[in-house]
């Protein structure tokens, strides 16, 4: 965005369009937008200010340019000068963009990749690669929150502060939080973190937080670190692309394939286990912030956190306890218990002893006293 942002304050209703938005769609928006402007010697103020049909027509000449060699791109621009065009007064370019129609083109793409849910014992061994206490701090959280990326981005230190010293921590993400939000009616939504999760976010805010700036980004990029003598810097969020080449380094690291995992297969292995777990199907939709039927702020308001935090609890996102280990533990228990059995043999023994010692010296003492008699 830097290279952007000059251009930006030189255009106040650009300025205006791109308030609030996610920094990544921003980026995309302020990029076509100002190549479109470059590409026909117009200002982005001129070209609204023309007739609806004229400002299409124009657009369409420069996208239609596109169609055939880069459909991908065509189709991110024409999205771009929509939205920029609707933002002044609500009205829309009139694409005719029906199959068929006049400015309708095939979009092609690429075949995906088949993409890998990891199950909950791959999803560790992708966290346990993590190169630093941030990163893995991370990753859990995105694991054990289920939340979007865009979350990460948007987290500051005052978000769970005062829920460190906790064991489990209670997030509440609403639309400030993860913006796709916004669009889909859904006032907010809780999820949690808790157990190793909350450990390493702990020691990561002790390390990286020392200063306890709250309306600091909780997750800093490394040279922006909160500092005594700057205090300008920390409030620089990591990037999603930084989050994903992330993940893949560490799906790399653990042997598993990188071209079928992303950032947002984290949120789908915390779907996985959700859905195998015996709650309300109401609940598992809440965890992951879809939309449900009916009055959804009622729904939140019956609901008491504490209800919602036990049925999180039946998740269970810990560790799985590897089958050598448990064969191990159970191995040494049976040791012990063997052990125990022959303790309490040789105690049972001693007992038996003891009692037939008494009984004799008893007997010795009654005939002593007879004889003495």
């Amino acid at each position: 965005m830097a290279k952007y942002e000059e251009w930006i304050e030189q255009h106040e209703e650009v300025k205006a369009w791109l308030m609030d938005r996610p920094s990544n769609t921003k980026r995309i928006f302020v990029r076509e937008l100002k190549t479109f402007c470059d590409e026909l010697a117009i200002s982005p103020e001129e070209w609204r200010s023309l007739d609806k049909f004229k400002a299409r027509d124009l657009a369409w000449k420069y996208i239609s340019t596109k169609t055939v060699s880069s459909p991908s791109v065509a189709m991110t621009t024409m999205a771009t000068l929509k939205s920029f065009f609707r933002n002044k007064n609500g009205e829309a370019l009139p694409f005719d963009s029906a199959r068929g129609g006049k400015h309708y083109f095939h979009m092609t793409s690429k075949k995906a990749a088949l993409e890998h849910i990891p199950n909950k014992t791959e999803t560790y061994q992708i966290i346990d690669m993590a190169s630093s206490l941030r990163d893995k701090a991370i990753m859990l959280f995105l694991f054990q929150t289920g939340v979007r990326v865009n979350v990460i981005q948007h987290l500051t230190l005052k978000d769970v502060e005062d829920q460190l010293d906790k064991d489990t921590i209670a997030l509440k993400v609403t639309g400030e939080l993860d913006h796709k939000l916004r669009s889909r009616d859904i006032p907010f939504y809780y999820t949690f973190l808790n157990g190793e999760g909350v450990a390493t976010l702990r020691r990561y805010v002790a390390l990286a937080h020392k200063e306890r700036r709250l309306d600091a980004p909780l997750f800093l990029t490394s040279e922006h670190k909160a500092s005594v003598n700057n205090p300008s810097v920390g409030h620089k969020p990591l990037t999603q692309a930084y989050i994903l080449r992330t993940v893949k380094r560490c799906v790399r690291k653990c042997g598993l394939n990188p071209s079928t995992i992303w950032t947002h297969s984290l949120r789908k292995a915390f779907r996985k286990i959700v859905r195998q777990a015996d709650i309300d199907d109401d609940d598992k939709e809440m965890m992951m912030g879809h939309v449900l039927k009916g009055s959804r702020q009622a729904y939140f308001d019956n609901k008491d956190l504490e209800v919602i935090l036990a049925a999180y609890q039946k998740c269970n996102f810990s560790r799985e306890i590897p089958k050598s280990e448990v064969t191990k533990l159970r191995q040494q228990l049976e040791s012990e218990q063997s052990k125990s059995a022959g303790y309490e043999a040789r105690l049972n023994n001693l007992e038996a002893r003891y009692e037939r010692l008494v009984k004799d010296l008893e007997k010795e003492r009654t005939e002593s006293h007879n004889e003495e008699r």
